[in-house]
């Protein structure tokens, strides 16, 4: 009897081995379910910033950022400075294919931090997943990540198969910053910030101010057509525009003031 049941014990310790390989090798694999709540940051890429100008870092905004009920804001980025902030919906079935990737992937499982340090001015590149079970964090300075590390960050922050629109901010905390120059810029295209039609100059927003409708979107445009010097001129000063958008910036703006 005791001899009949010995292979009986030998596959299932041989399984048990397996498992627990398994779970060596890619780590946790938690269910994938999420909190549907529209408030809920689900999934969150960023890739910043690095030695770069104070503009730059206050107007960045994440790669890709996904909430609860499948909403999606994602970034287009030209090597010329401009970007393209796109958002869309994705159906639960996308949403389910995504989160399962990284939990087949091992993300769950990756140490949270990877780098090279003998690089001092590079930007740090991170991803959070957040389970209804378990939420993990995983960044990368310069290099030493899992190769499929890449590959979900990519696919998330190309919009992870959405079709985009253009994100238009409905509110935005606007500063505008006094630029002294030497000699005027040497391209001198930059816009000329419309005083009369919007019935404020960027003189009136240097400490911060809350914008919506016409002024919003301008100062929108130029932030996005130029990521490196969002630069705006009101007759002979120049000044750089940050705009900070409550829920998307990574900075945090003051409270809003509240719905009349």
């Amino acid at each position: 009897m005791r001899a009949s049941r010995l292979p009986l014990l030998l596959v299932a310790a041989a399984l048990l081995l397996a498992g627990l390989a398994c779970n060596t090798l890619l780590g946790p694999r938690p269910a994938v379910a999420w909190d549907p709540d529209p408030a809920a940051v689900v999934l969150r890429a960023t890739f910043c910033c690095g030695l770069v100008p104070m503009s730059v870092a206050q107007n960045y905004v994440p790669e890709v950022q996904i909430w609860g009920d499948g909403r999606i804001v994602w970034v287009n980025q030209s090597n010329g400075g401009a970007r393209e902030v796109l958002t869309g919906t994705l159906t639960p079935d996308q949403m389910k294919a995504l989160l399962q990737a990284y939990v087949d992937a091992g993300f769950f499982g990756w140490d949270t931090n990877y780098g090279d340090y003998s690089i001092t001015d590079g930007a740090t590149q991170c991803v959070s997943v957040a389970l209804t079970s378990r939420t993990h964090k995983v960044c990368e300075y310069y290099r030493g990540a899992p190769a499929k590390f890449h590959e979900l960050y990519n696919t998330a922050a190309g919009g992870a198969g959405a079709p985009g629109a253009a994100f238009v901010p409905t509110q935005g905390y606007v500063t505008a910053y006094p630029q002294t120059f030497s000699q005027p810029p040497a391209s001198d295209t930059y816009l000329n910030w419309p005083t009369d039609s919007f019935g404020l100059s960027p003189a009136d927003v240097t400490g911060g101010a809350w914008l919506e409708g016409e002024a919003l979107a301008f100062a929108w445009r130029v932030v996005n057509d130029d990521i490196w010097q969002p630069l705006v001129r009101d007759g002979d000063q120049y000044y750089e525009l940050v705009v900070l958008v409550p829920g998307l910036s990574t900075v945090t703006a003051p409270t809003p003031p509240p719905n009349p």
